[in-house]
Formats: C-alpha cells, sequence, structure tokens
C-alpha cells in the first residue's frame, strides 16, 4: 500500500505581518500534483490544518478546495492538531466522509478507523486528532492519565486493532523529536509534554503531525512529515517534504520525501550597511525571498531599515547586532561615582562604551554641544 503522509498546513498563517496564504496555496497545489503523480491509495493530514482555532474565511475556502481536489486522487484521512478547534473541523464529519474525506476533530465518540483494502488484505487507519490529559481522561475514563504519555497510551489501548497491518495518525510530541525554536507551540502539561516511542508498538506505521522539521523516529516506523511551508527563520533552511510511504504485505515499510514546491525562499542576511547594499545590487532573488536582516554596524546609518526594505521588499525583520553588550560599563561605577560625574563625563563614556572607537573628535563635539543644550533647556538648532 502506498500512502502520501502530510501535516502542518497552519491555513491562515500571518508571519510578521506577511499573509502567507497565496504561498500555503502554491504548496499545496504542488502537494496535488505529487499525489496526482504518486496516486497513493490514502492520503493522511496529521493535523494543524489551520494555524489558529477560528481561521479565516479565506483558509477555509483554500482547505474546502484542496481536500475537493485530493478526494478525486485517493480517501483523504485528516485529524485536528493542537492548533486547530476540534468541535469545528468535526462540522460536516459524516457527510464528508460519504465523499471520501474522514475528518477527526476529537474522538469524544471513540476513536475512528478507516479500512482501505490493497492486493494483500486491509490496513486498518486510526485517526488520533489531538487531545490534551484533561481531554483525554474524560474521554477513556480513566482518573490515571495525568500526562501526555499516559493520555497516548489510554486512547490506544482503546483502539480496535486490526489482525495485520495498523497505521496510526497522530498529533503530538514524540520523545526524541527534533524542535525547532519559534515554529511549535509549546503543548507542555506540567514539563511532561513527550510521548515515549514504545508507545507506538503495535502499528506498522506511524503518521505523526506538531513539529515541522521532516525526520523519522524508532528505526524509520515513527516519522514526522514536517509543515507545509517555512514558518520561521529557524526553519529557513528545512527542506519541505511529504513522505510516500510503502507498506509491504508484512508491514515494513520504505519512505521516500518529496519536496513541496515553495513560492519563497527565506534566509538571514548579517553585515555592514554598505556591505548589504553592495550585496543587493548583485542578488537575483531579493524580490522574491522572505527576508531578515541583522546590521552589524557600530552607527546605524538614519533611515536603514526603510533604504533596505526598498531593496528587500519582504524584509520582515530587522535588528542590530553589536559584540557584547554596548551599554555595559567599562569599570568599576559606585553609586558614589556616578553622583560626581558631570554631564560632559556622562556623555564621554556612553561614546566610549556604545562606540568604541567609532565615535571621533567631531561626533563628540556634536554630541557634548546637545547635551549643553538638552541641559540649558534650549531648543535644538
Amino acid at each position: 500500500m502506498r500512502v502520501l503522509h502530510t501535516a502542518d498546513w497552519h491555513l491562515g498563517r500571518v508571519f510578521a505581518g506577511f499573509d502567507l496564504l497565496e504561498t500555503q496555496r502554491h504548496a499545496l497545489d504542488g502537494i496535488v500534483a505529487i499525489a496526482a503523480a504518486a496516486r497513493p491509495d490514502a492520503i493522511l493530514v496529521a493535523g494543524d490544518l489551520y494555524d489558529r482555532a477560528v481561521p479565516p474565511e479565506d483558509a477555509v475556502l483554500l482547505l474546502d478546495d484542496t481536500f475537493l481536489r485530493l478526494s478525486r486522487i485517493a480517501p483523504v484521512l485528516a485529524i485536528a492538531g493542537n492548533h486547530d478547534s476540534g468541535r469545528r473541523i468535526d462540522f460536516g464529519r459524516r457527510l464528508m466522509r460519504e465523499a471520501g474525506v474522514h475528518l477527526a476533530g476529537t474522538s469524544r465518540s471513540g476513536v475512528e478507523g478507516v479500512e482501505i483494502a490493497d492486493r494483500h488484505g486491509a490496513v486498518r487507519f486510526h485517526l488520533l486528532p489531538y487531545a490534551t490529559p484533561e481531554e483525554a481522561r474524560f474521554e477513556t475514563g480513566r482518573d490515571d492519565v495525568r500526562t501526555h504519555d499516559d493520555a497516548t497510551r489510554a486512547r490506544i489501548a482503546g483502539l480496535e486493532m486490526a489482525p495485520g497491518r495498523n497505521v496510526l495518525v497522530a498529533h503530538l510530541f514524540a520523545q526524541g523529536g527534533q524542535e525547532t525554536q519559534d515554529s511549535e507551540r509549546d503543548i507542555s502539561v506540567g514539563g511532561a509534554s513527550s510521548v515515549a516511542t514504545d508507545a507506538f508498538g503495535p502499528f506498522c506505521y506511524t503518521a505523526l503531525g506538531h513539529l515541522h522539521r521532516p525526520h523519522a523516529l524508532a528505526d524509520g516506523r515513527v516519522r514526522y512529515a514536517g509543515s507545509l511551508c517555512r514558518y520561521s527563520f529557524a526553519e529557513a533552511e528545512h527542506r519541505k517534504t511529504v513522505s510516500l510511504v510503502e507498506i509491504d504485505a508484512a508491514g515494513q515499510v520504505t519512505v521516500e520525501e518529496v519536496e513541496i514546491p515553495q513560492r519563497f525562499g527565506m534566509r538571514t542576511l548579517r553585515g555592514g550597511f554598505d556591505a548589504l547594499l553592495e550585496a543587493a545590487a548583485a542578488d537575483p532573488d531579493r524580490d522574491r525571498d522572505l527576508v531578515r536582516i541583522a546590521l552589524t554596524d557600530a552607527i546605524v546609518v538614519p533611515g536603514a531599515r526603510e533604504r533596505l526594505r526598498d531593496l528587500y521588499p519582504n524584509l520582515l525583520e530587522f535588528t542590530v547586532e553589536r559584540a557584547g553588550d554596548p551599554l555595559a560599563p567599562t569599570g568599576p561605577d559606585t553609586a558614589a561615582a556616578v553622583r560626581t560625574r558631570s554631564p560632559h563625563e556622562f556623555v564621554a563614556r556612553f561614546l566610549d562604551d556604545r562606540y568604541p572607537g567609532v565615535a571621533d573628535d567631531a561626533i563628540r563635539s556634536l554630541a557634548r554641544g546637545c547635551m549643553e543644550r538638552a541641559v540649558a533647556g534650549e531648543e535644538p538648532a
């Protein structure tokens, strides 16, 4: 059996004020094309369909269109993640099932199982949407459920397993998973957020969502497909893929990663203002990439951000980096020493500490003049 595994679409995401919906549409077009070429027997979407519980209308329409196109290729099996509202995902669930789209927003009425047959017999897919330990405790009726590991094991224990091949679709943080800073929302409860991979022993393949970097655990039987697009600069080097999974008659799996086309690149540029201007002139992707710039000049050129944005229209983050702490005092400063310091000494110390080796006599003279006018209560010249 061939399965296409994807996850973490986060439709409706806005990153640093930049609406990513058209970026997501481009990537989803790519997934539809991959599915049409690969002809899988099932398409799995392991949670975080949307970026927030109440998604924007355009994101809902995009999901509807994508599921329609994918369902014409193979049955779609999708679950809610921790960013989704499970109850909203459940709306129309039975009706969509008739159209070949199996949605599991919650498991309050039990974990849904979907059987799909190939020439070797049936494979049973278990759709385990995200649930907090409190929700799992209520669903399972077990008072001993306190952590995500407890919750996952209790829910798995209640599954109706097939005698042969079983596949789990879930959204959680597996022990040993590779987190990405600034990308995944914390799901920890009392510091116990992870689920040990031995919990997935009954399954020949576990299709996971939540972590944004594609990677495998437990000898490849447990896998994160990764996110649809790059959603933070920490993901700039990620290769975004879907996983094409082949499950043989004995339940052994092989996986091929197929790259998802991305509308934009993402990168961080670091350097002095003049060097960045020079590099921009020869940069063929400056109009296309999502960019973060870290300026390293000791004295920042006025209007630097605006001038760089003219060259890099998708400049999303701008920071100034200086070696060490530019405001840290260079010697011991007792309260008595500070009280006896003259205004001229304050200006000199500030320039020495913040702009070491850069503030020349002209800058110092200008700073002293500004300070004297400020002390005298005069308006700037």
